[in-house]
């Protein structure tokens, strides 16, 4: 007698515990982080699709989200939202971690005279002059039209004039 026959012949509510156990293990972030981490866009794995007990379908990954990714299937080309658990990965992918994004720049390192560069509100790219260092952020003077900016540390890059 294999698993499947024994599961048809339980009692309803015994299904029903183990469904509910079943769907704690695979809603566990730490579950859909082992997975998440071996997939990048555009990698082709292999999913478990409609039939659960067919071979599992071919696809290309097209967009990772937060409990499932979105898979262009092979066959028919359609896009699925497949929750991660049925995601078989290839053991061999190389994990790929997140990349760590650059530092922040901090008040020690500019100085008043300083030529620097950001992104305004409207994502216009601006240059100016440091004139003034506050706590938290520097005035900056862009030109006779702009006038002054106040902008945080954090979004100012140096400019170097070669």
């Amino acid at each position: 007698m294999d698993i499947l026959d024994s599961l048809r012949q339980a009692p309803s509510a015994e299904l029903y515990r183990l469904y509910l156990a079943i769907g704690k293990m695979l809603d566990d972030p730490r579950r859909i982080l082992e997975v998440r981490q071996r997939l990048h866009l555009g990698m082709a794995v292999s999913y478990i699709g409609d039939n659960p007990l067919g071979p599992p379908s071919q696809g290309t990954i097209a967009e990772l989200r937060h409990t499932q990714a979105v898979v262009q299937d092979s066959a028919s080309r359609r896009h699925w939202a497949i929750p991660y658990a049925a995601i078989v990965p290839d053991s061999a992918a190389p994990i790929h971690p997140e990349p760590a994004p650059p530092p922040r720049a901090k008040r020690e390192e500019f100085f008043i005279g300083d030529t620097v560069g950001f992104t305004d509100k409207h994502l216009n790219e601006r240059v100016g002059t440091i004139v003034r260092l506050n706590s938290k952020t520097a005035s900056i003077a862009v030109s006779d039209s702009d006038g002054h900016w106040r902008v945080s540390y954090g979004l100012l890059r140096h400019i170097i004039d070669l």
